[in-house]
Order: structure tokens, then C-alpha cells, then sequence
């Protein structure tokens, strides 16, 4: 059978294995880090464990598994897991409520899921009442928001691609002109907290998607929301690289992708002739050859492998660069605690904090047998909050290349060190102003729900993802092994060439002369070391002359004055570095995104940045980009094997007439109405009793599965 090397053992990387793996493939994995998963992946905080105890339980950021997941869901059924029938995916639990919080304001808690009783439903009316009287959102504006929100589940899919897809959220639910409740919770609050895209940027096709999906979710029994039962390794990515590893899967930890090798055949085809891996336990490079190469790193990675070889055998994966910087940071921070302080089995979104917050207390949902609070650390944990801060300050916009930052995104309560983003905090500032942003938005009757007591002694744990440069600053070493892991050469090179220039700062046009390219390819180059935190842009006069730079949460205005660049390394000992920014869907980017495949007939594409169904950098996109690729790949390789199932997104029955009707305006130039024509209204009864047939069916189904698991 062909052999498929594939480069990046994350969610995608792993799910192409075991599609591949479970078709008869030869299959080798190498993945850059020391632990399975990608983003995906829980850490074990260091030298924490007392005897006897497990380490305490770190997390990148906490999982999300949406209802309407269905990809990477089948793939979890299919890993063993103990007595579980239905392998990992059963140490998903869903959780009941989703909880809203704001600064200076009571708790909101809300239905997260389909209601089991009568009792359940008028409990329910009862949370969605108090919620809207509490946040004062005017009934008008509810009352419009509802009406963009039936628009959503009756455009036709041609509509969200060709239109929505130009539009942005802010512009959509037209929050300008809104209330500030209504910004913080409909237009900031999902786009932010949810999907890591700035309102004014995110496009409508992406957030009005994932808004309606979670809608429908409701109406399931499993509910909008599932989390695991337990530290995302423990049960799920350990147990999948066991299985693997155990059905033949070659797969190496600590092993860097530094070039794909291309050349063309006999017949004048270009095709990859090779790959050099290093191997960093040993510092050496291995030449990997294979039949087939699957790239399952992410954009801002792939961006820095792409070399003139690649795009001359396919220019249209030039784009790849422009996606590699329009990324956002999202990364998560936990906090001990020594009593059990928020039980609240859900998610907790921090509407208008500054750093968009949200989190889930992990004692409430994880396995009590299992994972008991006192068998972590020194045995003293009574609960665990998980946070994640999704707006870190600045931003790329791909469509322009231009940067900017978020004024709304300084900090509120960092006092003498001054209000800034989070991007140029040190990690003590990080987890003073995320810990009071959620003390100061936890409240029951008007009083806090977290205490500065509450805390643990050195009780916090941020990724590793985010490096401090004061860390760097004066060690060579830990620089090198840094740069070694978060660039490829060609990013890395040119970082070297700003950190240690003679002046503080340098021009575009200075780095497009050192790169040899033009002013274009050479801001793509440039932003890709914004994008991750090595390299800061600074408005200067054209010269560039002077002082060093300044940290401010008043953003760049590349139209008005001329951008130059420094390291952040040598300035701003406060600065950070994100090694996996998450890449964001701002306006009009679907056209930049790639297929899974490839004018290298035997090179192929397996990453959220990939167009799929979902349309969002999930692990639920990155295992249906997976799904593409694998299939791509057998069709190459003319196997005869059957064919990866793909899930799409559900849309219910029930609109199905004013979505075919749209369809047929949008073909004929029109706008959305919602209005069915007259030889369509006929049909609508039948339409709407097979709508609710199929919510009835759905649930009598789950219902049977329970009863009986012998039908899962």
C-alpha cells in the first residue's frame, strides 16, 4: 500500500492518520512538540505533583464540542476507550446551562440545551426572561436582531458565500447604532468569545453560520454545548495516539518540517521529491521520502514553507501567505482554587470585559471518580476554573495587510503599570487582570463570587504558547530553541536580520530590499512575525530615526503615517510571543483559502485553514479538512477503498421553502425577502409538519439510544 507522510500531529494531523491508517496506508506522523494534540493538547503543569498525585491539569484552552460537531465526533467513536461502547466520544457530557457575565452586573445563567420536561421548559422561559430584563437590551433591538437572525436560517447557501461573506458582523446586526448591551452581547460577545474574530472584522458567512448552528443545537436532546469529563490527553489524545500507534501509525514527537522538496518529473509535472525533517532531541535532519505528503501544519506555518519551487507547480497556494497573518490570539490560563467557588455545569461568557473572557469551572464537569480534585497537585485543589482571553490587542487585516489594534482592549485593573492589551502584559499582569476581570463579573445579589482567597498560592498555570521575552532577552539558548520551534527559516532568517540591526526600527522598504521582493510579499513576510508577537509596528517618520518604541493601546494607522518595525525582543521586556495563533475568518477571506488538494498532484492540505463545511478553525474543521485530504488522496493513489463520510451542517426541514426561494431571487440578482411566493405558501403546512416531525424524530432517536446502547 502507498506510504503518506504527513507533517503535524494535531487534531488534523491525527484524524488523516487514522482515516488513512484504517484503509491499509502506510502512515508516519511528525509532530513539532513534546505532547500529541496541537492545539488540542492539555499539558501537565510542571514539578507540581506531591507524591502519590497527579500533576495539576493545564489546558491550552478548554475544549468545546458544539452539537452540531459531527466529523471530529465520528472520529472520537471509533479511539477505545476502556468499557466505553462508543470509545472516547462517551467521555463527552453535556452541560445544562450557558452563563452570561459582566462587569458590575449579577450572574445570567441560560438553557444550553433542549428541554426534558415541562418542568425543564418553564424553568427555562423563566432563566430567558430574567435574562433580558437584566441586560436591558430594548425590546426594539430585540426585536430587530431576531428579524437578522431569521434572515440567517432562510438565505440560501449561494447567499452566504457570494454576500454575507463580504459583510461584517457589526455591519450585519448593525450594532453601531445600538445599545452598548447590545454590542457587548450580540455583536462583540459572539464574535470575540466564540470564534476569536473582532465584530467589525468577522465576516457575516462564518458568525451568522456558528450562530444559527447553535441555535439548532437547542433543539437537540445532547444540547448547543459538550464538554469532556476530563483533561483533554487523558481522555482523548492519549487513548488516540495508543490506538494509532497500535494499528501501525509511525509517530514522532519533537520532529521540525524544514522543507518541502519539489522538482519536476518526465513529463514536466511538479511533484514533491522529498522532505527534511529535524529531529531536535538529536539535532540531526532526516530525509523523508513518501508516496503521498499531507501538510497538517497551520497557515502561519505552511506560509513560511512555501518556497518559489511550490508556488510555480501551484501559484494559487500563494494566498496561504495572506491567511498565515490573519490570526488571532486565544489562549487559555487556569487557576486553583482551595474551595469549590463556581458550580455552575457550563460556560461562563464574559460580555464587555476588556479582554473578552470566558470560562468553565472544570470540577463541575470532569469525572469525579476519575479525576478527583484532591488527586491533583499537593491534594488541596477543591476547584479549577478555566479561562480563555480571546482579544489580546492587536490585529492583521489580510485584506489589506494592514495593522491595527483594539483601543477596547486595555486593561482595566493593572493600576500603576499602566492600561494596555495583553499582548505587551508580563504574565503576572496577565493573570492579575484576568482573574479581576472575572471577580468583578462573578456576582450572585449583588455580591462576588471569587475572593482573592480563594486562590491557591502560585495558584495559576498560563499556556506555554505564550512566551514572556523576558525570558529571551538574555538567553541565547531559550532563544534559539524559540525560534527554532515558532518560525520556519525563511521567517526566522528575517527576524534575525531586524532584532539585530544598527538601528532601533526599520522600514518596508528596507526589508523589501534585504528579502529582494516587492513591498507586497515583503509586509506579508514582515506581519507573519506580527502576527506572532516577534516584531512590533510602530508609526514613525519615514526616516525611521530616534527613540525607542513606546507601548500603546492606540493602534497604528498605516493610512496616515508611515509603519516601521522593531523587535520585540529588544525593546518591550513585557512583550509576548504566541507560538499557535488561531487563524480568525475576517471579510472576504474564502476566496484565499485552499482546497485540500493540490497542482502537486501528490501534495495535499489538512489544517483549518482549508475551506470546509464548518468554515471555522475548529477541531471540527481541522478533522473535516482531514476527511477532504484523505479522500483526495485515495483518489490519487486509485485505491480501492471507500471514501471518508463527510458531514455537512444541518438545515432543518422547516426552512427549506424559503431557502430554495432565495436561491432563486439570489440567481436573479435580488435581495433576501423572507417572503415565500404565492405557488410556494400552499406547501408551507406539509413543510412545517415535517419539520416537527423531524425535531420528534430526532429526540425519539437519542431517546432509543439511551434505552438501548446496543443502537449507538
Amino acid at each position: 500500500m502507498a506510504k503518506v507522510a504527513i507533517f503535524g500531529g494535531g487534531v488534523a494531523g491525527m484524524s488523516a492518520a487514522q482515516e488513512l491508517i484504517e484503509r491499509g496506508f502506510d502512515v508516519e506522523v511528525y509532530e513539532l512538540r513534546g505532547i500529541p494534540g496541537g492545539k488540542a493538547r492539555s499539558i501537565n503543569v510542571p514539578d507540581s505533583a506531591a507524591p502519590g498525585k497527579k500533576p495539576l491539569p493545564g489546558e491550552h484552552g478548554f475544549r468545546f464540542f458544539p452539537g452540531f460537531y459531527k466529523n471530529v465526533t465520528d472520529t472520537m467513536k471509533r479511539i477505545p476507550y476502556k468499557n466505553n461502547p462508543r470509545g472516547v466520544f462517551d467521555n463527552l457530557v453535556s452541560v445544562p446551562y450557558l452563563a452570561l457575565a459582566q462587569l458590575n452586573h449579577n450572574l445570567t445563567i441560560l438553557p444550553a440545551s433542549f428541554p426534558h420536561s415541562c418542568w425543564d421548559l418553564l424553568e427555562d422561559i423563566e432563566l430567558i426572561i430574567e435574562a433580558i430584563v437584566q441586560n436591558q437590551i430594548p425590546k426594539h433591538e430585540l426585536k430587530f436582531f431576531a428579524a437578522r437572525t431569521w434572515q440567517l436560517m432562510t438565505s440560501c447557501q449561494e447567499r452566504f458565500i457570494g454576500e454575507y461573506e463580504k459583510i461584517s458582523w457589526w455591519d450585519y446586526v448593525d450594532a453601531e447604532r445600538m445599545s452598548k448591551a447590545y454590542q457587548d452581547l450580540l455583536a462583540q460577545g459572539l464574535t470575540t468569545s466564540l470564534v476569536a474574530s473582532r465584530p467589525k472584522l468577522a465576516n457575516t458567512k462564518t458568525a451568522g453560520e456558528i450562530y444559527i448552528q447553535l441555535l439548532f443545537d437547542f433543539t437537540r436532546i445532547s444540547g448547543a454545548d459538550r464538554v469532556l469529563n476530563g483533561p483533554t490527553n487523558d481522555v482523548w489524545i492519549d487513548p488516540w495516539l495508543e490506538y494509532l500507534r497500535a494499528k501501525g501509525v509511525k509517530y514522532y514527537l519533537r520532529h521540525r518540517l524544514r522543507r518541502i522538496e519539489v522538482a519536476k518529473d518526465d513529463k514536466g509535472t511538479m511533484r514533491v521529491t522529498g522532505a527534511i525533517v529535524t529531529d531536535l532531541e538529536t539535532k540531526t535532519d532526516k530525509q523523508i521520502a513518501a508516496d503521498y505528503y499531507l501538510a497538517a501544519v497551520p497557515a502561519d506555518m505552511m506560509a513560511g514553507l512555501l518556497s518559489k519551487e511550490i508556488l510555480k507547480g501551484d501559484p494559487a497556494l500563494a494566498t496561504i501567505e495572506s491567511l498565515g497573518t490573519s490570526t488571532a490570539w486565544m489562549n487559555g490560563i487556569q487557576f486553583y482554587l482551595n474551595r469549590d467557588v463556581v458550580d455552575i455545569k457550563g460556560h461562563i461568557l464574559y460580555a464587555g470585559t476588556p479582554w473578552s473572557l470566558t470560562s468553565i469551572s472544570q470540577q463541575a464537569v470532569w469525572k469525579k471518580e476519575e479525576f478527583p480534585m484532591e488527586g491533583f497537585g499537593k491534594g488541596n485543589v477543591k476547584g479549577i476554573i478555566s479561562a480563555i482571553a480571546s482579544d489580546w490587542g492587536y490585529f492583521i487585516n489580510p485584506n489589506n495587510n494592514e495593522v491595527g489594534a483594539n483601543p477596547g482592549s486595555c486593561s482595566l485593573y493593572l493600576g500603576d503599570d499602566g492600561n494596555k492589551p495583553a499582548q505587551v502584559a508580563s504574565p503576572d499582569q496577565i493573570k492579575k487582570e484576568i482573574w479581576d476581570e472575572m471577580k468583578n463579573s462573578l456576582k450572585k445579589d449583588g455580591k462576588p463570587l471569587l475572593k482573592d482567597e480563594d486562590l491557591l498560592p502560585h495558584g495559576w498555570f498560563l499556556d506555554p504558547d505564550i512566551t514572556n521575552s523576558s525570558e529571551l532577552v538574555d538567553n541565547p539558548e531559550k532563544l534559539e530553541e524559540v525560534l527554532n520551534l515558532y518560525l520556519p527559516d525563511s521567517f526566522k532568517a528575517l527576524f534575525l536580520w531586524i532584532h539585530q540591526h544598527e538601528r532601533d526600527s526599520v522600514t518596508l522598504e528596507e526589508i523589501a530590499n534585504y528579502l529582494e521582493i516587492d513591498q507586497y510579499g515583503a509586509r506579508l513576510e514582515v506581519n507573519a512575525l506580527i502576527a506572532k508577537g516577534f516584531v512590533g509596528p510602530i508609526p514613525r517618520p519615514k526616516d525611521c530615526p530616534g527613540a525607542s518604541p513606546t507601548v500603546s493601546c492606540t493602534p497604528p494607522k498605516p493610512e496616515n503615517e508611515t509603519l516601521c518595525y522593531y523587535s520585540r525582543l529588544r525593546h518591550d521586556s513585557s512583550a509576548n510571543i504566541n507560538s499557535e495563533p488561531l487563524m480568525v475568518n475576517v471579510i472576504d477571506n474564502w476566496n484565499l483559502r485552499p482546497l485540500s488538494y493540490s497542482q502537486i498532484p501528490n501534495l495535499f492540505l489538512a489544517s483549518d485553514y482549508v475551506r470546509t463545511n464548518v468554515d471555522l478553525a475548529t477541531m471540527e474543521g481541522a478533522n473535516e479538512a482531514a476527511r477532504y485530504a484523505v479522500n483526495s488522496i485515495i483518489d490519487a493513489s486509485r485505491t480501492k477503498v471507500p471514501y471518508c463520510k463527510v458531514w455537512n451542517l444541518r438545515q432543518p426541514i422547516i426552512y427549506s421553502l424559503h431557502r430554495w426561494s432565495d436561491r432563486q431571487r439570489y440567481q436573479q440578482g435580488l435581495p433576501w425577502s423572507g417572503k415565500l411566493p404565492w405557488y410556494l405558501k400552499p406547501l408551507f403546512p406539509l413543510v412545517l409538519f415535517l419539520g416537527i416531525l423531524e425535531i420528534l424524530l430526532l429526540q425519539l432517536w437519542v431517546w432509543l439510544q439511551r434505552l438501548c446502547p446496543w443502537l449507538r
